[in-house]
C-alpha cells in the first residue's frame, strides 16, 4: 500500500498530469457502482422532451443504458476509445446493439467525438443533456461555450438541453486543499483486488478551477499492489454565468434546480442543474 496515505500535499491547478480518460475507464464503474441519484430526472426530461436523444460525455453507458432501457434512440459521444468499448459491451450483453442492424434500426450510436465540435447527422434531436460534472472536463469559458453551442445545433427547435454540475463551495475546497483523503473503496469482482481511491484537492477560485489529484491504489490477494495517478481539473460555474452562456448559445434557461427532486437552487444547493430550451 502506498506509504504517503494521510499527509498534507499540494497539487498545482492545471498541471501537467492531465486527466486521462482511457486510463480510468477501468476504474470507470467502480467508481459510479452506487450512483443513480441523476437518472429519474434524466428519464423524466427525455419523455417531455421527445425520445430522441444525445448524450454528451456518455461514459461507459451508466446513464445511456436506462434510457434505451426505457425506448430511447440515444446517441452518446465520449473522447475515450476505451469508455465507448465498455459502454458498447454493456449494450451487448442487456441485449441491445450499438450499430446498425440488418433491418436499420438501432437502440443507442456510440460516437467518438469532442463534445466541442462534434458532428452528426442528426439535427432533430429533441433532449441533450451532460451530467456528473462533465461539462466542468471543458477547463476555459470559451470550450464550455462552444460545447454548448454544439449541442444547440443539433437539437431541435424548442429541443431540451439538461446540463449536471456540483454548486461550488469555495470555503470549503480552500479548507481542505491539499490533504489527501481515502474518498472511497471497492472490491473488483474481475481482478479480486481491493481498490482505494485517494484524493488530493487544489482550488483556483478566481479562475473557477478546481484540480483533484486522485490515487487508485489497488491491492490484490497475492499481496502486490499497483497505483494508478490521474489529474483530474474542472472549471466550475456560478448561476449567472451558467444563464449568460446558455442564452450566448441560443437557449433560454426553463428551470434552474438544486438537486435533481426538482427543488428550487438555493446558494447551499449541492448541485447546480439547468434545463434549458433551444430558442
Amino acid at each position: 500500500m502506498s506509504e504517503d496515505r494521510g499527509i498534507s500535499i499540494h497539487q498545482p491547478i492545471l498541471s501537467r498530469d492531465r486527466m486521462n480518460f482511457d486510463a480510468f475507464a477501468r476504474f470507470y464503474d467502480g467508481d459510479y457502482r452506487d450512483y443513480r441519484d441523476d437518472i429519474p430526472l434524466v428519464l423524466k426530461t427525455a419523455r417531455a422532451a421527445g425520445r430522441v436523444v444525445l448524450e454528451l460525455g456518455c461514459g461507459t453507458g451508466r446513464v445511456l443504458l436506462p434510457l434505451v432501457e426505457d425506448g430511447c434512440h440515444v446517441t452518446g459521444i465520449d473522447t475515450s476509445a476505451a469508455l465507448l468499448a465498455i459502454a458498447r459491451r454493456k449494450l451487448a450483453e442487456h441485449g441491445y446493439a450499438s450499430e446498425t442492424v440488418a433491418d436499420g434500426s438501432r437502440a443507442a450510436r456510440l460516437v467518438q467525438a469532442d463534445m466541442t465540435r462534434f458532428q452528426l447527422p442528426e439535427r432533430e434531436i429533441d433532449f441533450a443533456f451532460v451530467v456528473s460534472n462533465t461539462l466542468m472536463h471543458l477547463t476555459t469559458q470559451a470550450e464550455q461555450l462552444k460545447a454548448l453551442q454544439c449541442a444547440q445545433r443539433h437539437l431541435r427547435a424548442g429541443g431540451l438541453l439538461l446540463i449536471d454540475l456540483f454548486n461550488p463551495d469555495v470555503a470549503y475546497l480552500e479548507a481542505i486543499a491539499g490533504i489527501q483523503e481515502l474518498a472511497d473503496w471497492w472490491e473488483d469482482g474481475e481482478s479480486g483486488a481491493t481498490v482505494l481511491k485517494w484524493a488530493t484537492r487544489s482550488v483556483d477560485a478566481a479562475r473557477q478551477l478546481q484540480e483533484t489529484v486522485f490515487v487508485y491504489e489497488e491491492v490484490f490477494p497475492d499481496g502486490h499492489n499497483a497505483q494508478t495517478r490521474l489529474s483530474f481539473p474542472l472549471r466550475f460555474w456560478w448561476p449567472d454565468e451558467g444563464t449568460m452562456l446558455l442564452e450566448r448559445a441560443g437557449f433560454a434557461v426553463d428551470e434552474l434546480y438544486g438537486d435533481f427532486d426538482g427543488s428550487p437552487y438555493r446558494s447551499d444547493s449541492e448541485r447546480l442543474i439547468f434545463i434549458a430550451r433551444k430558442r
